[in-house]
């Protein structure tokens, strides 16, 4: 077993830092050292890792597969570390400065983001929020919830990992939108008539099934392909100007209800609700800050 006392603790954070930043200098700034000091500390990372761990490159220090793979345990161990030291300190929103970083989808932005940044304005003016690039991809969210790169996860999909620890916030109903001036489908929509139109898609999650078919229980559903669009925003001026259906959440359909010209309708078929998983990393779950923001997340949901 390795003797951690012949190891320099301290070496973990310039290691975090170097694979955040990717650049010795930036590493340098971050960690408030000298140039000088963070080149022998790198020095002494590869000794103690028996690797590179970083080459140079044109456009920075790049991290070695060795690096990689060790990173995602190292800055888990850092966030355990940060929590422990932090389990009696005090978060006071109104005066304290912290920016979340959150992943959520288009969904999510659409409906919360905006309302989830006027209620951190009120609380505190040092606290923002950074709205992430979203995947779709389980394996990615999992990754940036190991590596702690994230604070929070909103997704439909929820992750099962001992590291993540996820709460249901909220149910989604679907609803389906046509054009007002629809030629053929005016006042009710039958299962009939929702099969026989043309349809705006999203891309898919699964390669086996739609998002739909997933909320159907894994049903086929033979829907005409017209058109696929990468959000659910621009669903609504494309089904506004066209024939085409489309089905999204009914909470976005009720905000952009005033700003197009549609109809919404009942989905034809039983359909269960589409659940709104929140994710966080098991290693944050006792930082106090952290349970503040999640406790705003629940309780604007409750409000949408």
């Amino acid at each position: 077993m390795l003797n951690l006392r012949g190891v320099d603790l301290n070496l973990l954070s310039i290691f975090d830092a170097l694979m955040l930043e990717e650049n010795m200098t930036r590493a340098a700034d971050r960690l408030g050292m000298s140039q000088p000091a963070m080149s022998a500390a790198l020095q002494r990372l590869r000794l103690t890792f028996k690797d590179e761990l970083f080459v140079r490159s044109r456009v920075g220090m790049q991290p070695t597969p060795r690096a990689h793979a060790i990173y995602p345990q190292i800055r888990e161990a850092l966030a355990l570390i940060r929590g422990a030291l932090a389990k009696d300190q005090h978060f006071e929103p109104s005066v304290d400065e912290r920016c979340f970083r959150l992943l959520g989808d288009n969904y999510f932005e659409a409906v919360a983001l905006g309302p989830l940044m006027a209620q951190l304005q009120q609380a505190g003016s040092g606290l923002t929020v950074e709205a992430l690039p979203f995947s779709g991809q389980e394996q990615d969210h999992s990754l940036s919830l190991r590596r702690i790169d994230v604070d929070v996860v909103i997704d439909y999909l929820p992750l099962a990992q001992d590291y993540i620890c996820s709460e249901l916030l909220a149910e989604e109903r679907l609803v389906v939108i046509a054009s007002a001036d629809h030629p053929r489908v005016q006042t009710e929509l039958s299962l009939e008539q929702y099969l026989a139109e043309e349809h705006v898609f999203l891309p898919q999650r699964s390669r086996e099934r739609s998002q739909l078919e997933q909320a159907l229980g894994g049903k086929p559903l033979p829907r005409k392909k017209a058109a696929q669009v990468q959000n659910f925003s621009s669903m609504l001026p494309v089904v506004a100007a066209t024939d085409y259906l489309a089905v999204m959440p009914s909470r976005i359909q009720k905000i952009y209800a005033g700003a197009f010209d549609l109809q919404c309708f009942q989905f034809p078929l039983p359909i269960a609700p589409i659940p709104i998983w929140m994710m966080w990393p098991a290693a944050l779950d006792g930082d106090l800050a952290q349970q503040w923001f999640r406790g705003q997340l629940r309780g604007l949901v409750n409000k949408l």
